[in-house]
């Protein structure tokens, strides 16, 4: 909160005037509606719409609370935006085809599978170029060009010898010229064995761009590489307007940032969100900035600001020793602070030269499913799901060594612990598999794991063979129950199996933050707890009509 002396001094009522729009201060006490951007008075000359680190998705996680993403939204938003804006060109940047640098081999075949899947959905999307990414090389530079032979888009590699770098693209009568650098080396590690090598990324896009003089209106770089590299190339290399990059993992696209002349943009990774530019392409020069978002930002900026000022003008004025002249240029530097505040609030957008209105389209699960992609993206899962079933008919998991337990299953535990099995038979945990075979993916590799038991564990389940271990059951938290089941006395027992089962073997095992993103223990522990199982039974639980002690049905887990 403000503080008493600055409510007390002669500057509260120009800081109520001036800050009343953002903080809601006034007789409503309430915040008003944040200013809408201005319209533009003619409509864009091109809009560009830009991927960041697809990273091979074709869909999210089902598990996540509002799971965003799904290339079948990607291509329903984008019919439905060019509806409206028919003049437009696709790119994107950085991991397009896979996720990660090195793929499992038992994976192999299911990830390539995947991308050959996605190539002919871009290709209907539009996709112009992209800049690949290191992970687009984890089979190697030989089966890369075999996947993105699904798809006409260029790859574009500025600073690979012998590669093409730029694409001039004619739309509505606007020359855009793409150049493509990328760098295959992430976090230190070294690039991928089939990854070409690379050049200075920003010598080779000063190369590119110098090329493409005088034959274009505008500039794009797709920048694969760390974000650090692509703000030099912002800001460093001469001709360039927008630079779209990668590698930024956050829940929401940030602001445009202008280094330079330049724009640096980007986009939600995994497919979570559609990043779109309107441009404005008018003579010549830098182009303006009249995105809603960086206006938001700045006005933030702009309070925060104000606010710290104002607190410090107002200690000032209560303390006889500063000098009145210095508090006086700090109260004309407020005011001019406060003029320039109130232009965001009611700013215009020039209708001549160059501007430009960049914004983000979150993928949520309102937004529907093209038909046709959603088609697409079935008819892949249930193409992998067959193949899987055949291919891992017979893959077993490895036998546990002599005298270590190994995995009994829930109808064992349910012999002894009938009141805890009822408790498990409501939760989510009990139709973990269902939710995979109603959707054709019970023997996806990248699902299964989660909704079996003991799976790849000694003496648990694997793939296809999991019969009696599907589902989340009780040995997934209490760990294999043979030695229980076999125990003679109730030390013994009590002995052979985990009670409780850790926070982190809960969130490293499934519920991890790309899979069930609010995961919280001790907020969901709760949920799957009940008489019998983790609480005491009453006498109207105990199903034999006896009350059972707290510790009876639930001592042994």
């Amino acid at each position: 909160m403000l503080s008493s002396a600055l409510r007390s001094s002669r500057l509260w009522p120009m800081l109520m005037l001036s800050l009343g729009a953002s903080f809601g201060l006034g007789a409503s006490c309430r915040r008003p509606p944040r200013p809408a951007p201005a319209a533009v008075a003619a409509r864009p000359s091109i809009r560009l719409y830009f991927l960041a680190d697809l990273d091979g998705y074709l869909e999210p996680c089902g598990c996540q609370s509002r799971p965003l993403g799904g290339i079948d939204r990607v291509a329903a938003l984008l019919d439905r935006e060019r509806a409206a804006h028919p003049l437009s060109l696709v790119v994107a940047t950085g991991n397009l085809f896979f996720e990660h640098s090195t793929i499992e081999t038992q994976m192999v075949f299911q990830e390539r599978a995947k991308a050959e899947s996605l190539g002919p959905i871009l290709d209907g999307l539009g996709l112009a170029a992209y800049a690949p990414g290191p992970a687009d090389y984890a089979l190697g530079a030989e089966a890369l060009a075999g996947i993105a032979g699904h798809t006409r888009a260029v790859p574009l590699l500025a600073n690979v010898a012998g590669r093409t770098g730029t694409l001039v693209r004619v739309v509505g009568g606007v020359r855009v010229g793409l150049v493509g650098v990328s760098d295959f080396a992430v976090a230190d590690h070294p690039p991928p064995p089939g990854a070409p090598a690379t050049t200075d990324a920003v010598a080779a896009a000063r190369a590119a761009v110098a090329s493409l003089r005088g034959q274009v209106d505008v500039v794009v770089v797709l920048a694969s590489v760390p974000r650090r590299v692509a703000r030099t190339i912002a800001g460093e290399v001469p001709g360039v307007d927008f630079v779209v990059a990668a590698r930024e993992s956050s829940a929401t696209a940030p602001p445009p940032e202008r280094i330079g002349q330049a724009h640096l943009l980007t986009a939600v990774d995994q497919g979570k969100g559609l990043g779109a530019v309107d441009l404005y392409v008018r003579g010549d020069g830098a182009f303006q900035d009249s995105s809603d978002a960086s206006a938001a930002a700045e006005r933030a900026r702009l309070d925060e600001r104000l606010h710290a000022l104002a607190g410090r003008i107002a200690a000032w004025e209560q303390d006889p020793a500063t000098d009145r002249a210095a508090i006086a240029a700090q109260r004309a530097r407020l005011a001019e602070m406060t003029a320039r505040r109130a232009t965001l609030d009611h700013r215009t957008v020039p209708t001549t030269g160059r501007v430009f209105d960049a914004r983000s389209f979150e993928i949520a699960p309102e937004v529907p499913r093209a038909p046709a992609v959603q088609a697409q993206i079935a008819t892949y899962f249930r193409a992998i799901n067959e193949r899987n079933r055949a291919e891992y008919a017979t893959l077993r998991a490895p036998t546990a060594p002599p005298g270590t337990p190994h995995y009994v299953g829930i109808e064992a535990c349910r012999d002894c612990h009938e009141d805890a099995y009822t408790v498990w038979a409501r939760t989510p945990h009990s139709h973990a598999y269902r939710t995979l075979e109603d959707s054709s993916k019970n023997f996806n590799l990248s699902c299964v794991g989660c909704h079996v038991t003991g799976y790849r564990q000694p003496g648990g389940s694997e793939v296809v063979q999991n019969d009696g271990l599907r589902d989340v059951q009780c040995e997934t938290c209490h760990g294999p129950g043979s030695a229980h089941v076999d125990a003679r006395s109730d030390a013994a027992r009590r002995a052979t199996i985990r009670r409780d089962a850790p926070a982190d073997l809960c969130a490293t095992q499934c519920h991890t933050p790309e899979h069930s993103d609010h995961f919280d223990y001790a907020t969901y522990l709760p949920r799957i707890l009940g008489p019998g199982h983790g609480q005491p039974l009453t006498a109207g639980d105990a199903g034999a009509g006896d009350a059972a002690p707290a510790t009876t049905a639930a001592a042994a887990h």
